[in-house]
């Protein structure tokens, strides 16, 4: 396989190496690769602290009158006429 082929591969699977969805053959494959590949390893590590930034994130609770706000717009209701005017 090309350079170029396995570079394209490790990148699109990426997203299942790190979420361990690939059998460990096709796992070892990509860790090989990324061990090997200085830009696929680096775009590997954006992705990586990428979550753990996403994941960090969203550990926070929001503020109960946020949430309420939130909730009561998702929930309401909008009626429109025909010339697109709410009711």
């Amino acid at each position: 396989m090309s350079e170029d082929r396995e570079c394209l591969n490790a990148i699109q699977r990426l997203y299942e190496f790190l979420d361990h969805e690939l059998d460990e053959a096709d796992a070892d494959a990509i860790r090989a690769h990324l061990d090997a590949c200085e830009p696929c390893f680096d775009a590997f590590g954006v992705e990586e602290a990428l979550r753990a930034i996403v994941k960090r994130s969203c550990a926070a609770k929001a503020p109960d009158t946020l949430r309420m706000r939130v909730v009561t717009h998702i929930s309401s209701t909008v009626i429109y006429t025909q010339g697109d005017q709410p009711v």
